[in-house]
């Protein structure tokens, strides 16, 4: 079946999921056996499959056996696994709030609960927002309650309950992004208590982070079809619009991003007709997955630095602003960036990369001008 009929079909599914009364009447038509297994591989891409195969089971569509008790298996582990989020959630708060340490739950957390069922969101981690003054005490207080220690980052610091939940606990929700940052560093200017040590953003900041991580993620590879759904959510269930957050956006360069992709996300699951810039946004975003992709990535550079070459320098020699994220240790120390980098090749070279390092410069050498051209009118849409 076509890629694109493919990609309206999950669309279809994921609006009747978060509509009750949205009409399936295209789906009955067209929501054959072979469709199911294309829906699936693409979702499981995108971590919905749980929803396709909900609404599969929900109105007795008949599939193949084998695709069955994979959609079977999928929605069994995600409500193992939202129990276990869920849980550990609970736990955590109850740490800070008798640990006195002021919290922010982040994004899933939060808007989650607006779904029409609280699992149907799922996520692969959980983020809570601390004041960084406080970070030594809070894994003190989570390693007294067993929990492991993992990586820290520029911004977080990873732990892991004792059924091996992750948590990242962030003491900044910066992106490494001057324009983004300008804003999101100001966070607990936009927060305010609510019980106990628990903090929440005010509708506009919280609105602005939506967005502002969405586009962070956009121009690194793709957001997800996820990211899509929160912004219905949000302005449709928790009545947020993103309206609500126009200075903010406007002042870190991203409002006309978040016009498009309310607009985008409210066409995708309102089943409004879709003119050609939301296919080819939609494109885009289907093809980087959850997580998004390499080639996303690599073409958007591209199109950035107009070479093959000027790309590779970029690679070889990241900027100090992006070192220190692999390399914290540089914050204090910036005359050894040219060392780092050389550690950078070592571990890329000896660490197992090599094989993703050749595709990469591969790809660098073959990305088609249409793909190039594609993110030019993508990123003048969204304003990027």
């Amino acid at each position: 079946m076509d890629q694109r009929e493919i990609q309206k079909i999950l669309m279809e599914i994921l609006c009747c999921s978060i509509n009750e009364d949205h009409d399936h009447s295209y789906l009955d038509e067209k929501l054959t056996s072979e469709a199911v297994t294309d829906a699936y591989r693409i979702a499981k891409k995108h971590s919905l499959a749980h929803l396709v195969s909900r609404y599969v089971f929900k109105n007795t569509i008949s599939v193949d056996p084998e695709i069955a008790a994979k959609l079977r298996k999928m929605d069994l582990v995600t409500v193992y696994k939202y129990e276990q989020m869920k849980y550990t959630y609970n736990q955590i708060c109850d740490i800070f709030n008798s640990a006195k340490i002021a919290y922010i739950p982040l994004k899933g957390s939060v808007i989650r609960e607006y779904y029409p069922s609280e699992d149907m969101r799922t996520s692969c981690d959980i983020d809570i927002l601390i004041k960084e003054k406080d970070i030594e005490s809070a894994i003190e207080a989570l390693e007294k309650n067993n929990y492991r220690l993992g990586k820290r980052n520029y911004h977080d610091v990873s732990l892991y309950s004792s059924c091996n939940i992750h948590l990242e606990l962030h003491f900044s929700i910066k992106e490494n992004m001057d324009s983004l940052d300008t804003v999101l560093k100001d966070a607990w200017k936009y927060a305010h208590p609510v019980e106990g040590s628990r903090y929440e953003f005010s509708k506009e900041f919280f609105a602005f982070h939506i967005f502002a991580h969405m586009a962070y993620h956009f121009i690194s590879g793709g957001c997800g079809i996820r990211s899509l759904l929160d912004i219905r959510i949000m302005e449709d269930k928790m009545a947020i619009p993103f309206s609500c957050a126009k200075k903010l956006l406007e002042k870190a360069g991203i409002y006309t991003f978040a016009s498009e992709m309310s607009k985008l996300a409210k066409r995708c699951f309102s089943g409004t007709q879709m003119d050609a810039t939301d296919d080819l946004v939609l494109k885009y975003i289907f093809n980087g997955g959850v997580y998004g992709s390499a080639e996303n990535h690599i073409a958007v550079e591209k199109a950035q630095t107009k070479s093959s070459f000027a790309y590779v320098l970029k690679r070889l020699f990241p900027p100090y602003k992006y070192m220190i994220v692999a390399y914290p240790v540089l914050k204090k120390m910036p005359f050894f960036l040219p060392l780092f980098w050389m550690v950078r090749w070592i571990r890329s070279i000896f660490g197992g990369r090599s094989k993703k390092i050749a595709l990469e410069m591969s790809y660098i050498n073959n990305v088609p001008c249409e793909k190039i051209e594609e993110i030019k009118k993508i990123c003048f849409h969204l304003g990027l």
